[in-house]
């Protein structure tokens, strides 16, 4: 029987302790894409792909001239033989065969580019989230920017974008900033 109440003590102990656990674990959010978007860093990076996306439209634009000049010349040719005709049908399809494969070449540069110039950007804010996280002993912090949380209370939860803001030495008006809430 001693063991008995020395075992049940013993779990006793142990639901105190996790309930106590429990209580005192602290969470935190922030909204990531609105710290990344305020920062310097971002807005040279976004000029950066800006200015790369302007040359590539512009060599696109070219292309398509090129193409509608030769579909032009085509339809006018109305007493060439048919085997020119072939040829010039021919040179159309592999001018819009090569447009197409060079918008995909944009495509997949414009992404890479995009990842190279935003990875260390979103590396440093993830790194003071991590650190904030430490200094305020926060157990979970959930980014409300990926559209999972459905709601999140500021009295329970410590809102990290105002120390982001404040780490980076980045002004904001808290009302840019806007939580999920359910709504009915």
């Amino acid at each position: 029987m001693n063991l008995v109440r020395k075992a049940t003590l013993a779990l006793g102990m142990v639901l105190i302790a996790a309930g106590a656990i429990a209580q005192s674990a602290q969470f935190g959010h922030v909204n990531s894409s609105f710290v990344l978007s305020k920062m310097p860093e971002y807005s040279e990076a976004m000029k950066k792909l800006a200015k790369t996306d302007s040359a590539y439209n512009i060599e696109l634009e070219k292309l398509a001239v090129e193409i509608n000049k030769k579909i032009e010349e085509y339809n006018n040719d109305a007493d060439v033989p048919q085997l020119l005709k072939d040829v010039k049908a021919q040179e159309i399809q592999e001018l819009q065969v090569r447009a197409q494969q060079f918008q995909q070449r944009i495509e997949q540069d414009m992404q890479q580019q995009q990842q190279q110039l935003m990875r260390p950007i979103s590396n440093k804010v993830i790194t003071a989230i991590n650190e904030l996280a430490e200094e305020n002993k926060l157990v979970y912090v959930f980014d409300v920017s990926s559209g999972n949380p459905i709601y999140v209370s500021d009295e329970r939860s410590m809102d990290l974008v105002p120390k982001l803001m404040e780490r980076f030495e980045i002004s904001y008006d808290p009302n840019e900033l806007t939580q999920p809430r359910i709504t009915q």
